[in-house]
């Protein structure tokens, strides 16, 4: 297809409403400094050329419209020893209040605020102060009120509360390998240091009740909006980057996780397919769908090339990894057309028959992409490389929880078996295909906010069971009670 007729495509994909790109792809597209990506992810170094370097790289991605996620874990807990001038370290928190203010300072160009949410695990010495960052009361020099705050909680935690057993807060300069381990490895490295602690081997740490800390951190989430939790372990094990490093954060609006270093920012680059025009006559048009995930992801990888990269860490991250976040919005309103209400089990088996409908697109169009243009750089030994697709890596999480701690549901309605082949003829061209995109600003520019007339509810329509279908014929292993909310597709 010649450029002309891409452009077309895209045109009228955009023009259409079925999707659309994210905010920083609109505002900059075509100008001088085309930043087109959303989301950028980085991890602060313990020491002040690292912490200070991390605030500049900040305000030069806020400054072309850039949201910032900070890993602060590896930042030594208040109290700490100070080598180099045999002081005491502050901790974390004064810095992030530079943070904020550099949030405030650099904003995105005058376009909007500037963005940014730090992330601290819940080992760290410093967690119960970070924990009341956004509160309303208290010293207002250790207080971040234009920022975003989010807890990076291991398994661990979560199995000591509901065992009512003890938590133990550390310092990253005495415990520094916890912040890259997760699952199996990071109960035992934990459970060693805990040891070393009791010896009297590590003079700084806290024991605190397990119950105590989860109680505060859903007080101050129900007072403040934040910090927003977090799971460290299922985005670990469940990455498929695994062979390239460790998840360290999320980022601003928490909708992808991605790998990050010292020496690497992580970028990603969303837009969202609109659910809610994609419903016709009653049913979720496969063939449209099918049609607007391909140009979709076709239209995020070019993102990664034609990209303004404010900091060459960024550049570096994103050509070698290529990660897009293809997002979702409009599910209440294609509900609402469906006639289902939000909260019953049609509404559910909808969201999981959209979800695998689109996942399948995605992944398909990507490993297509790459049968054209090539796999990502560090695709060899990454989850996608072993055969391992997203709806199997649950079994990995599985793995690393104890027995009884573990209950999703792993059926599929689909026939993968045509996309992992195409993967393993041609590998992916995204390392990350799909996330939460937050759309905020673009479902507004599609329309995409439901309108309900008072007082006249919509009535619910009976919804017939029938066979899934694929390219016509009954899926093997299709539930034969399915509900009748996806139409036949073909290609």
């Amino acid at each position: 297809m010649t450029a002309n007729a891409r452009a077309i495509e895209f045109y009228n994909l955009l023009s259409s409403f079925d999707y659309m790109a994210s905010t920083p792809t609109l505002f900059n597209s075509g100008t001088r400094h085309s930043q087109l990506s959303s989301c950028y992810l980085t991890t602060v170094g313990d020491d002040l050329e690292g912490i200070y370097g991390a605030i500049k790289d900040n305000a030069l991605l806020s400054k072309w419209a850039g949201g910032l996620g900070n890993d602060w874990t590896p930042v030594r807990a208040l109290g700490s020893h100070i080598k180099g001038t045999n002081g005491q370290s502050q901790g974390v928190v004064p810095f992030l209040k530079v943070v904020n203010d550099t949030a405030v300072a650099v904003n995105q160009g005058g376009k909007r605020k500037g963005a940014v949410c730090a992330y601290l695990e819940s080992w760290h010495l410093d967690i119960e102060e970070f924990l009341e960052l956004r509160k309303n009361t208290g010293d207002e020099r250790r207080r971040t009120h234009d920022m975003n705050t989010a807890n990076w909680v291991p398994d661990l935690l979560i199995e000591r509360m509901r065992e009512d057993r003890d938590w133990t807060l550390f310092s990253p300069s005495d415990a520094p390998d916890l912040h890259d381990l997760y699952g199996n490895a990071f109960r035992e490295r934990y459970e060693h240091y805990e040891a070393l602690a009791e010896q009297g081997k590590i003079k700084l740490f806290k024991k605190i009740p397990a119950k105590q800390l989860w109680r505060k951190m859903l007080t101050v989430l129900f007072e403040t909006g934040h910090p927003w939790i977090t799971f460290k372990d299922p985005c670990n094990l469940r990455s498929p980057q695994q062979h390239q490093g460790v998840v360290h954060s999320s980022n601003l609006c928490t909708e992808i996780t991605l790998n990050t270093s010292v020496d690497e920012i992580a970028v990603c680059n969303l837009g969202s397919v609109n659910l809610a025009a994609h419903i016709h006559n009653g049913e979720l048009d496969v063939q449209r769908l099918e049609r607007t995930v391909n140009t979709a992801v076709r239209m995020l990888d070019n993102v990664i090339d034609i990209n303004f990269y404010a900091v060459p860490q960024a550049r570096n991250s994103n050509l070698k990894h290529r990660p897009v976040g293809l997002g979702l919005m409009g599910f209440q309103d294609a509900l609402y057309q469906l006639g289902l209400p939000y909260t019953s089990p049609e509404a559910v088996e909808f969201a999981d028959v959209a979800m695998e409908q689109l996942s399948y697109f995605a992944l398909r169009a990507s490993a297509k992409l790459a049968g054209e243009r090539g796999a990502y750089e560090s695709y060899e030994g990454s989850l996608w490389h072993q055969g391992i697709l997203p709806i199997d890596s649950l079994t990995l999480l599985k793995d690393n929880r104890r027995e009884g701690d573990f209950s999703v549901n792993t059926s599929s309605r689909l026939d993968w078996t045509p996309v992992r082949e195409l993967i393993a003829k041609h590998g992916m061209r995204n390392s990350n295909v799909m996330a939460i995109a937050p759309t905020a600003t673009i479902s507004n520019i599609v329309g995409r906010v439901s309108v309900y007339r008072a007082g006249v509810p919509e009535p619910v329509r009976q919804i017939e069971p029938v066979w899934r279908v694929h390219r016509g014929q009954p899926v093997p292993g299709a539930r034969s009670q399915s509900r009748r909310l996806v139409g036949q597709r073909d290609g």
